[in-house]
């Protein structure tokens, strides 16, 4: 299954935290199989950081 990267990404800001819990997990298991969460490195760190 082809996941959206970007739209899981986005998915994070939701103030619903199971939504964004969610999204988070989903990109996890995505950067074990592929490259493709490289690009938004980072943004995570500028997450971690605020």
């Amino acid at each position: 299954m082809e996941i959206n990267v970007e739209d899981n990404f986005k998915l994070l800001f939701e103030k619903n935290n199971n939504t964004a819990y969610k999204a988070l997990q989903i990109l996890q298991k995505e950067c074990e199989k592929s490259d493709k969460v490289y690009c938004y490195m980072d943004k995570l760190a500028d997450m971690i950081d605020t």
